[in-house]
């Protein structure tokens, strides 16, 4: 069986510097939260008309954390992000399901600082 993970950070490899982020990649990064999925994750790209793939970094991060590379593309070309992931915990047959982890609210007020 797969592992389930759930979305911890985006961050940008060592060598972009963060005024190379295309806006498409941009709005990907202002729609993720923390918690969210795979799948979610690789949804909100193909919304963005994104492709999105995720590969697995060798070694663990801090905290236990994994990183992936996530390779973003889309008509103008592509991008890489890092992905820090945390493994889901399974829960035990007959448990309670969990509640689905969905965006934060956002304030209409703050749409500008994006």
């Amino acid at each position: 069986m797969a592992c389930r993970f759930e979305l911890v950070s985006l961050a940008l490899p060592v060598y972009c510097p963060p005024e190379s982020i295309p806006p498409a990649v941009g709005r990907l990064i202002a729609a993720a939260w923390n918690g969210m999925s795979r799948a979610q994750l690789v949804d909100r790209a193909r919304r963005l008309d994104m492709r999105a793939s995720l590969r697995v970094l060798p070694g663990i991060g801090p905290d236990g954390l994994t990183q992936f590379q996530l390779k973003l593309s889309f008509a103008n070309g592509g991008f890489e992000l890092i992905a820090h992931v945390r493994r889901v915990v399974r829960r035990r047959t007959g448990a309670r399901r969990q509640k689905p982890s969905l965006p934060p609210a956002r304030d209409i007020r703050q749409q500008s600082l994006f």
